[in-house]
């Protein structure tokens, strides 16, 4: 009754926005900033997610539940979106004060969205039934992550090119994520320990 009433109360104070679906962010433009972590699956691979802070001009309203009469919250156990990409790495030779080069190669993201986060089941990340409508799909091209820390610290720059998107209703309005990142975005990670921030930028047509 209480998630009921805050969804309620959500739709209400929204019901006079605009349209969701804006046009195309332009190049270079940020797009994203997110917060998140990480777990390891292996020596080698791991499993990436975050959730964003800022996406587009949406109100945070939209990215994260709040307490009935309060703020959103913006933290994992809160946010309608969250990004999961599952990752290897190459660990390269050390080269001067860099003494933790790792390749990461090219994979897949995924974006997922819902408006009942506290359903989420954090118990197993390889199990993800629980964890949202799957929105939209990227190929996470290649980057390397530097460290000059032994891999403690550092930072991750790629790609991540839309392939798939599908039109979804944010509390009765309807948003594509096609229509703010067309192309895909660039993002930007800073990673200490398991944690992880950064932002992301829209790709260009011309990319």
């Amino acid at each position: 009754m209480k998630f009921a009433t805050v969804v309620l109360l959500g739709i209400v104070l929204l019901g006079s926005c605009a349209s969701l679906n804006a046009q195309p962010a332009g190049s270079s433009q940020v797009v994203l900033a997110f917060v998140g972590d990480s777990v390891s699956t292996s020596d080698t691979t791991a499993i990436c997610m975050w959730y964003p802070v800022l996406m587009g001009d949406l109100p945070q309203q939209l990215l994260f539940s709040a307490p009935l009469f309060q703020p959103p919250v913006l933290d994992r156990a809160h946010a309608y979106f969250i990004w999961v990409s599952d990752f290897s790495m190459q660990v390269l030779p050390s080269f001067k004060d860099f003494n933790f080069l790792a390749l990461i190669p090219e994979g897949e993201g995924t974006i997922y969205f819902t408006t009942r986060p506290d359903l989420r089941d954090w118990s197993d990340w390889t199990k993800r039934d629980t964890w949202g409508e799957p929105v939209a799909k990227f190929i996470r091209k290649a980057g390397m992550f530097q460290s000059a820390d032994g891999g403690m610290t550092g930072t991750l720059t790629n790609t991540a090119q839309l392939v798939s998107s599908h039109t979804f209703a944010i509390f009765g309005k309807s948003f594509n994520f096609a229509d703010l990142i067309p192309h895909g975005m660039t993002c930007y990670v800073t990673g200490v320990g398991e944690a992880e921030t950064g932002t992301c930028t829209a790709i260009g047509g011309g990319l």
